[in-house]
C-alpha cells in the first residue's frame, strides 16, 4: 500500500462539506453515507448513497457523486474521491467502488482513514492488483 500523502485545504474543505451534507440529509437507515468528489477543474460533487428495500438495487455514495461529476463534464477529471458515515467519519471506498473509481478516475486520490482524522492515498494504492488489471489503461 501507498503511504499517505499530506492534505490539501481543499480536500479538508470536500470531506467538511461532505459531512455536512450527510449531517443534514441523513434520514434513518435509508441515507447512510455522502461521498464528495473534486474535479481537475475544481468542481465539487456531494452525493448521498441510496439504500433500497431490495439489498441487490442498493448504490454506494460514491459512484452517485461520480456519475454527478461525469454527467456534468465527462473531461473534467476526477481528481479527489472521500465518503464519510452517519456520524461523519471517513470511510474508505468498499471493494466495488473502488473497482468502479479505477476505471473512470484511475488518478483520482482517496481520502483514508488515519489518525487524527484522515489520510490521502493515490486510489492505485488501494488496488495493487485490480480485478482484470491488465485490460485497464494506465
Amino acid at each position: 500500500m501507498t503511504a499517505p500523502q499530506r492534505l490539501d485545504p481543499a480536500h479538508q474543505e470536500a470531506v467538511a462539506a461532505a459531512r455536512a451534507f450527510i449531517a443534514d440529509r441523513q434520514r434513518g437507515d435509508w441515507h447512510t453515507v455522502a461521498s464528495v468528489v473534486l474535479t481537475a477543474s475544481g468542481a465539487r460533487f456531494v452525493a448521498l448513497n441510496l439504500d433500497s428495500t431490495l439489498p441487490r438495487a442498493s448504490v454506494c455514495a460514491e459512484p452517485v457523486a461520480l456519475g454527478m461529476a461525469l454527467s456534468a463534464n465527462p473531461d473534467d477529471a476526477v481528481v479527489f474521491c472521500a465518503a464519510v458515515n452517519r456520524r461523519g467519519e471517513v470511510i474508505p471506498p468498499c471493494g466495488p467502488c473502488r473497482e468502479l473509481m479505477l476505471d473512470y478516475a484511475p488518478h483520482a486520490l482517496v481520502a483514508v482513514p488515519a489518525d487524527p482524522d484522515f489520510a490521502v492515498m493515490p486510489l492505485r494504492g488501494l488496488m495493487p492488483a485490480a480485478y482484470k488489471h491488465d485490460r485497464r489503461k494506465p
